[in-house]
Parts: C-alpha cells; sequence; structure tokens
C-alpha cells in the first residue's frame, strides 16, 4: 500500500505528458520511468530517500598541539662551574620518523628553552635537518645542534625522561624529553670572533656512500673532527694515524679527506652502527682551538663529545665548534 502512494504522483505525471505529446504512457522508456520514480520517491519522503545515499567519511579528529616547552634554572655546579638548567618539551611525531629522530627533534626544543632561559635570546643557535630523500616534503628530520655561544655553552647533559606520549586523543602522537643541562657563560675577555664553519657534501647517505667534511675558521686554527651518534657514542676522525695534526688558516676552507690523504686511501664512508636501524640520525662536530691540544683532552673515549667539552673548560682553552647533521638509510638492494 505504501509502494503505491509513493508511485501516485509519477502515474499522474505520465497522464500529462501524454495529453502533451500524444505518446502512450506503455511506451515510456524503462529507464525514464525508473528516474522519475525515484524522483518522486525522493519529494514525498526525502527522509527515506536520502538514507539510501552513502554517509560521508567523518573527518579525522586533528591532533592536540603540543604544550609550550618549560624550563628552570637551578643550582650552580661548584664543580663545572656552570649552572644547571632543567627543561622539558613534547614534540609531535611524523609518521615516518624514527624514535631516534623524533628524540633529537624534541632535544632541540629543550636544549633551546633551557640556553634562552639562562642566557637569554642572544643564542647563537642552528637548527639542522635530518631529511631524508624518500621524505622531502613530507616530513622534517630535525636535531638542533648548539653551537658555541657568545654568550656560553653546555658542559654537561643529563636525559631524565625520553618517551613517546599521547596527544590529546591521539595515541603516542608525541615524544617527551626531560634534561638537565649544565650551561657555563664565556669569560668576559673571551674572543666573541673566534668562529669555525663546518660544512658536510650532503644531509642524507645511503650505507657505503663516501662524504667530504669542509672546515672554515675566522682566526688561524687546529681542527678537531668527532662523529657523534645519538646515543651520544662519539669517535674522533681527526687527527688520525694518516693526519696527526690539522691546522687552517683563517679564512681558508679546509676539506677532509683533502687530496694528499685521499691519495693513501684515506675515504670517509657512511656506516650504520652494529644494530642497523632503518636510519642513523648522527651530527659531525668540529672543535677549532687557537693552540694544539694534548692526546688526552681530546679523545673522546673518556665521556664522549661532553667529555672533550669539559676538559676544555677546565683547562681555560679558548676554543670554538660548529656542527652537520645527516642521516643513513640501508643501501638499497640491486
Amino acid at each position: 500500500m505504501r509502494r503505491s502512494l509513493l508511485l501516485l504522483p509519477l502515474l499522474l505525471g505520465a497522464a500529462a505528458c501524454h495529453e502533451r505529446r500524444a505518446v502512450p504512457a506503455a511506451k515510456l522508456d524503462a529507464e525514464v520511468v525508473k528516474a522519475r520514480a525515484d524522483k518522486a520517491f525522493i519529494e514525498v519522503a526525502p527522509g527515506l530517500g536520502e538514507a539510501k545515499k552513502a554517509e560521508p567519511a567523518p573527518a579525522p579528529a586533528p591532533v592536540a598541539e603540543a604544550p609550550a616547552p618549560t624550563s628552570l634554572v637551578g643550582e650552580k655546579d661548584a664543580k663545572l662551574g656552570c649552572t644547571w638548567v632543567r627543561a622539558d618539551a613534547t614534540v609531535p611525531v611524523g609518521g615516518n620518523e624514527s624514535r631516534d629522530q623524533a628524540r633529537a627533534r624534541t632535544i632541540e626544543q629543550v636544549l633551546d628553552a633551557a640556553m634562552r632561559d639562562l642566557l637569554g635570546v642572544d643564542v647563537n643557535q642552528r637548527s639542522l635537518d635530518f631529511q631524508q630523500e624518500s621524505l622531502r616534503g613530507q616530513t622534517n628530520l630535525i636535531e638542533s645542534v648548539l653551537r658555541t655561544t657568545r654568550r656560553g655553552c653546555i658542559v654537561n647533559q643529563k636525559i631524565i625522561t625520553d618517551e613517546y606520549r599521547d596527544l590529546g586523543t591521539c595515541r603516542q602522537c608525541g615524544f617527551y624529553v626531560d634534561l638537565k643541562a649544565c650551561i657555563k657563560e664565556r669569560p668576559a675577555d673571551w674572543d666573541k670572533d673566534f668562529l669555525v664553519e663546518l660544512g658536510l657534501s650532503r644531509d642524507h647517505f645511503m650505507e657505503g656512500d663516501e662524504a667530504k667534511i669542509s672546515v672554515t675558521p675566522r682566526r688561524d686554527a687546529y681542527i678537531y673532527l668527532y662523529d657523534v651518534q645519538m646515543n651520544s657514542e662519539t669517535s674522533l676522525i681527526v687527527p688520525n694515524g694518516m693526519l696527526p695534526e690539522a691546522k687552517v688558516k683563517a679564512g681558508q676552507t679546509w676539506a677532509y679527506p683533502d687530496e694528499e690523504v685521499a691519495k693513501r686511501g684515506v675515504h670517509l664512508v657512511a656506516q650504520l652502527p652494529a644494530d642497523k636501524p632503518p636510519v642513523s640520525a648522527e651530527t659531525i662536530r668540529v672543535v677549532a682551538t687557537k693552540t694544539p691540544l694534548p692526546a688526552k683532552l681530546a679523545d673522546p673515549a673518556a665521556g664522549g663529545y661532553l667529555g672533550v667539552v669539559q676538559r676544555l673548560d677546565a683547562a681555560g682553552v679558548e676554543w670554538a665548534e660548529d656542527a652537520a647533521a645527516f642521516t643513513i638509510s640501508p643501501a638499497k638492494e640491486k
């Protein structure tokens, strides 16, 4: 009975059409009849007609914004002569980021907050991109490296917490770091124009790719190069057995391996750590000094890169630093 009521407007329409065009209703095209029936069904009972349409997919819930980094200036370290600053931050995690990359990007914000809180806005900091070719334009993989500043440097650092956390209703969409950094202000008579710049031939390597490092100091300087992994494991690249000393004139750019060392078979080759992560995020760091360093002072075996910084500070050595970040991915199978 309900179906006959819904078809009533269609039958009246067909009769009117017969009178105007003298076309028998029986000869109406079956598809035209069906279309008119569907139209009549919607007009008479729009709620039922619309119910047949597919419901649009709900928009994904937006990820909550991460809270701003916070920091708190703490006590002085009598032994190191620096001031401890505790800071924390949470950053949204990119879908293609490894844990090391998310951790490094969070540490960027935490250290930036700590330095700015203690020293003010005059922080000579450079953000460095861990950017994979396969992710270009999709995800920025960033680790900030705090360079020697005109006012201070980090001489010690302790990670208290580093873990994935929820952001609003999004499960494990953020990475959280809580750390303490011990920051020391530079002496008033420090040579503020003693700087050094570091360059790397590229920012992303496949395992087995060759690399080249360039260094440009503003003063005559002795150069020390370090490879620092995200777990703080550090190795000394230069000086080495083939190149026991690297001295560079002010304003000149020195490349390593240089021609002389390359002729002797020395090459820099990208290599993943032993645990073979999907992506290794690392930094090359340079320390420039006005006088050559004793081997024990420059050796990162005791305390890693921060151990070197602490010994430089304790010895009263005037020095400058810079860093370049890069990633290494497994070589593609042929």
